[in-house]
C-alpha cells in the first residue's frame, strides 16, 4: 500500500551518556543511579551503576514517534536503594519538538543549585517520505519500498530535498562460529551503529548460533560515512564483553556478506561471523554538496588513549612519506645533474614550454585528466583496485617500502630493551621535528618583528626590488630564466653541491630558545663596579 499510517511519525533514538558530579545519597559519600524515560505508554531504565558519582550508561532506547504518545520525554534520574524505595534525585523534560529530524541533539539536564549534569543524545529519524502502511524495524525489505526510495533519490529529483542525502538498509540475518565460554553461557546480541545513531538487537540467550532475521532502517547525513557492527556478550555480573567488530565504509555496503569479526580493535581477528545483507540509496549530487561541509561530529565515540604502539606507527608513516618525497627529489636531482643527458635535454625544452604557454586552466583540466586516466587502468586490470580485503599486498605503505629481513622478533630481555630504544628514538625524532617546526614560523615572524635588524632589512630592500622588477618583466620569465639556470650550472659543473637560498636566509635567522641564550644580564650600579654587578648576578643565576 502506498498510503501512510497517520499516527507513525518515524523512531526516536535516545541515548543516556553519563552523569558528572551527582549528589552522594549512600552513606559512604557514593550513589547508585539509574534513568528513567517515558514517552506516553512506552517506558525504559538503564542498568544501575553502582557507587560512583560519575556514572557512564551509555544506552540506547528507541521509541516509537506517534502522533498519541506527545511530544515531550519524561527524564527522571534515579539513586537505588536495595529492600527500600529509591529515592528521586531530580527529573526534567525533554520538548522534543523542537529538534530537527535526523540531526543529533545533545540534551544537558543539570540540578539547580549543584554541577550535577546529566549528558543525553537525542535523534529523530523519519520514516514518513517511504509511503509504506507501518514502519517497523522488523519490517522485510520488499520491492514496494526499494522502488520509493530510489525514486526519491534519482538525479531528477535532487532539488527535492537538498539535505537528505541518503538512506541505509541493513538486514542483520545471523552469526556463526561464536567459541563457546568455560564458564557461563553465551548471550549474544548486536550493536549497529553509523554516525550518532545506535541500534541493538535482542538478546539470544545460551546461542552459539543466533538468527535476528531483523531490518534496521537508518538516513544518511554523509556518503562517507562508515557503519560498525559489534557483536557482544551480555553479562549479568560484570560488564557486557565484545566479541567482536566490523567497519564497512558505506560505498562498500551492497548485498549480502559474511563478514568475519576484527577485534575491538579492528586490529586482529576477533570472535565469530556476521551474515548482513546492506542497502543503501543515494544521491550523488546531495553526496557531492554535503562532502564540502563539515563533518558530524561523533558523540558517543570514545576518547583516543595515548599508545607507544600508535606513536611508533605514525613516525613510521611520517618517515615513508619523507623517503617517497626525497626519492622525488633525488629524481628531479638526476635530472638537472644531466645523470642522462637526453632525458634531461627533454626536461629543459619541456619546462621551457611549460612555463611559457601553459594557462592556468589547463591545470585542473590536466589533473582531471590524470584521474580519469588512472580510473580507466583501473577498469581496464592494468592496475590494481583496492579490495578492501587483508592479505600481503594488503599491508600499510609505510610496512611496504622497507623490509627489516630480520630473524624474526626477539624475546626476553633484549626485547624490552628493543623497545626501550625505540621509544626513546621515536620522542628524539618528535622533539627535533617539532623543535624544527617552531623554529621555521618563529624565524619568519622574528622577520617581521625586527629582531634581527640586519636581515629584516635585507628582505625589505628585496621584496621593493623585487616588486618593481615583477611590475615590468612577466613572471613567466623569471621562473624560465631560474630553471634554465639551474640546468646550466650543473651541465657546466656537475658535481656542484646545490643550496637552497630561502634555506640558507631562515638559518641566519635566531630561533626564540636561541634568543633567550643570547639575552644579557642588565647591569646595576655606579661606573667602575659594572662588571663586578654582573659576576654577581651570573653567580647568583648560576647557583
Amino acid at each position: 500500500s502506498s498510503g501512510i499510517n497517520a499516527e507513525y511519525g518515524g523512531i526516536i533514538q535516545l541515548t543516556v551518556i553519563e552523569g558528572i558530579d551527582l549528589p552522594p545519597m549512600n552513606s559512604d559519600g557514593t550513589c547508585d543511579p539509574y534513568i528513567k524515560l517515558q514517552l506516553g505508554q512506552q517506558q525504559y531504565e538503564t542498568k544501575v551503576v553502582q557507587s560512583t558519582l560519575n556514572p557512564k550508561w551509555r544506552e540506547t532506547f528507541e521509541f516509537r514517534y506517534l502522533s498519541t504518545s506527545g511530544n515531550v520525554i519524561q527524564a527522571s534520574l534515579w539513586d537505588n536503594e536495595v529492600g527500600l524505595t529509591d529515592n528521586i534525585i531530580g527529573d526534567t523534560e525533554i520538548d522534543i519538538s523542537k529538534i530537527t529530524p535526523n540531526k543529533p541533539f545533545k540534551y544537558i539536564f543539570g540540578l539547580d543549585n549543584t554541577n550535577t549534569k546529566i549528558s543525553f543524545l537525542i535523534k529523530i529519524l523519519k520514516f514518513a517520505e517511504l509511503g509504506a502502511t507501518e514502519l517497523q524495524l522488523q519490517k522485510e525489505i520488499n520491492d514496494a519500498e526499494s522502488r520509493v526510495l530510489t525514486e526519491s533519490y534519482a538525479l531528477a529529483n535532487t532539488a527535492n530535498d537538498i539535505t537528505n542525502v541518503g538512506y541505509l538498509i541493513v538486514k542483520l540475518i545471523r552469526a556463526t562460529n561464536i567459541p563457546n565460554k568455560r564458564v557461563g553461557t553465551v548471550d549474544p546480541f548486536v550493536v549497529i551503529e553509523i554516525e550518532n545513531c545506535r541500534s541493538i538487537s535482542p538478546v539470544r540467550e545460551n546461542c552459539l548460533e543466533p538468527e535476528w532475521n531483523l531490518t534496521y532502517r537508518f538516513p544518511i547525513n554523509d556518503y562517507h560515512s562508515v557503519l560498525c557492527l559489534s557483536l557482544w556478550d551480555e553479562e549479568d555480573l560484570v560488564s557486557n564483553s565484545i566479541l567482536g567488530k566490523i567497519a564497512i565504509p558505506l560505498f562498500n555496503c551492497h548485498g549480502l556478506k559474511k563478514y568475519i569479526l576484527k577485534d575491538a580493535q579492528l586490529k586482529g581477528i576477533g570472535k565469530g561471523e556476521l551474515i548482513v545483507e546492506t542497502t543503501v540509496f543515494y544521491n550523488p549530487v546531495r553526496a557531492a554538496l554535503r562532502t564540502f561541509t563539515p563533518k558530524e561530529e561523533i558523540i558517543l565515540k570514545e576518547p583516543d588513549k595515548f599508545e607507544i604502539g600508535l606513536l611508533q606507527r605514525d613516525v613510521k608513516r611520517i618517515t615513508a612519506q619523507v623517503e617517497i618525497a626525497q626519492d622525488v627529489m633525488e629524481g628531479v636531482d638526476n635530472i638537472i645533474r644531466w645523470r642522462s643527458k637526453p632525458l634531461s635535454l627533454f626536461s629543459m625544452i619541456f619546462f621551457v614550454f611549460a612555463v611559457y604557454y601553459v594557462e592556468l586552466w589547463m591545470i585542473p583540466l590536466s589533473l582531471g585528466i590524470t584521474l580519469l586516466w588512472s580510473h580507466i587502468f583501473r577498469r581496464l586490470g592494468l592496475k590494481r583496485f583496492e579490495n578492501w580485503i587483508i592479505n600481503p599486498a594488503s599491508r600499510p605503505y609505510y610496512e611496504r617500502l622497507k623490509d627489516s629481513g630480520g630473524d624474526g622478533e626477539s624475546a626476553g630481555f633484549s626485547a624490552k630493551l628493543d623497545k626501550m630504544k625505540a621509544v626513546f628514538t621515536t620522542a628524539e625524532g618528535i622533539q627535533k621535528g617539532l623543535d624544527a617546526g617552531a623554529s621555521i614560523m618563529e624565524k619568519f615572524s622574528h622577520i617581521g618583528q625586527w629582531k634581527c635588524e640586519f636581515i629584516s632589512l635585507m628582505c625589505t630592500v628585496i621584496m621593493f626590488v623585487a616588486g618593481i622588477a615583477l611590475y615590468f618583466i612577466s613572471i613567466r620569465l623569471v621562473i624560465i630564466v631560474w630553471g634554465l639556470n639551474k640546468f646550466r650550472k650543473f651541465y657546466l659543473r656537475p658535481n656542484l653541491v646545490d643550496n637552497n637560498e630561502l634555506a640558507d636566509l631562515l638559518s641566519r635567522i635566531p630561533s626564540f630558545p636561541e634568543i633567550e641564550k643570547y639575552r644579557q644580564i642588565r647591569t646595576r650600579g655606579v661606573k667602575g663596579v659594572g662588571s663586578v654587578a654582573v659576576a654577581g648576578a651570573a653567580k647568583q643565576l648560576l647557583s
